[in-house]
């Protein structure tokens, strides 16, 4: 199932959502549950409006379909979110992530197409702190905290980005999604619960470090370019950023910001790099399709890969196989 969604405001994302799937909604002042009719799946999705421009949201859905999304984002939006179960895929602006279950994301996107999929007969379970930045910078003290925080900002913009997990953003989620609060006290509960969330993710996220490159160690080098090594190596079933920390003894965040100052481009990038060349050799040597090239270059889905290959080589697979078998057939009547 497809859906195109247009966020002129941090709280269109439910409201459009519950419009496009003709949801159910039962309303309780500054909370909403939408519960998913039969056809689309079974769950629900529950809103908290903490105030104008800022909202928490928790999925606990299992689709009947592959849920596909189209979200133009045409507002700042910044978001921490945890993926508790199941698995989402990104794309934007010819970036790529994949999240695991168990893993944070943040992200700041504005004027933006993000198209996301979730697949169908598994649990997903995610919760997210969507805010406008103006909301976040409200907290900063003075002048000096202000520009430390949109420097943090700007570190994010444009990205999807995946934070170190810890065991207090953890059990932060497991609380807040098994509160057991109701009305006024509910509300209180979530709000300082969200603003924990962000505290320990800027904790974890190093903020107040932000501007500036990194000063690497003799052995941070020698980690990071193992990490290198290994992402060649596994492209095709890529290891994440966590398998990658716990192989070569690096915390994600120094691993995250390090292979990018180092190498200039992410990890995930580098994964499609590989991808992409690989996929040529497959196509020429191997003589390949299109699917099974993109499934045997790691693509579960055949219009990611055709999309992706076409934003690598400025043409679609179909195109370059065309112009190999020209090319064979040139060369034969020579």
């Amino acid at each position: 199932m497809a859906l195109k969604i247009l966020n002129l405001e941090i709280h269109d994302l439910f409201e459009q959502f519950t419009e496009r799937i003709e949801g159910h909604v039962e309303h309780n002042q500054w909370e909403q549950r939408l519960t998913i009719p039969s056809h689309i799946g079974q769950g629900s999705i529950t809103r908290t409006r903490i105030r104008p421009g800022m909202e928490i949201m928790y999925t606990d859905i299992t689709y009947e379909q592959d849920m596909k999304l189209y979200i133009q984002e045409a507002c700042p939006l910044f978001e921490l979110s945890y993926n508790v179960s199941g698995e989402i895929y990104c794309e934007w602006n010819g970036k790529e992530s994949h999240t695991e279950k168990q893993t944070g994301n943040v992200l700041f996107l504005e004027d933006v197409q993000v198209y996301e999929e979730k697949k169908a007969g598994v649990s997903n379970q995610l919760l997210e702190i969507r805010l406008a930045p103006s909301e976040l910078l409200y907290y900063a003290g003075d002048l000096a905290e202000k520009q430390q925080m949109e420097t943090w900002l700007k570190h994010h913009r444009g990205n999807i980005d995946r934070y170190p997990d810890t065991a207090a953003i953890r059990k932060c989620v497991f609380e807040m999604i098994h509160c057991t609060y109701h009305g006024t006290l509910r509300r209180l509960y979530m709000e300082s619960k969200a603003l924990e969330f962000i505290a320990l993710f800027g904790e974890s996220d190093s903020y107040g470090s932000m501007s500036g490159s990194m000063t690497f160690r003799p052995d941070d080098i020698i980690n990071l370019k193992r990490v290198h090594e290994l992402v060649q190596i596994h492209f095709e079933q890529p290891l994440s950023i966590r398998e990658l920390a716990k192989r070569v003894g690096i915390n994600e965040f120094k691993l995250k910001k390090g292979f990018r100052e180092l190498f200039g481009m992410t990890i995930f990038e580098l994964v499609r790099i590989k991808r992409m060349e690989k996929a040529l050799w497959y196509m020429e040597v191997e003589g390949l399709n299109i699917g099974k090239t993109a499934v045997s270059v790691g693509y579960s889905n055949v219009s990611n890969f055709t999309t992706t290959f076409r934003k690598h080589y400025g043409c679609n697979p179909s195109e370059y196989l065309k112009r190999i078998e020209q090319q064979t057939l040139e060369r034969n009547r020579i």
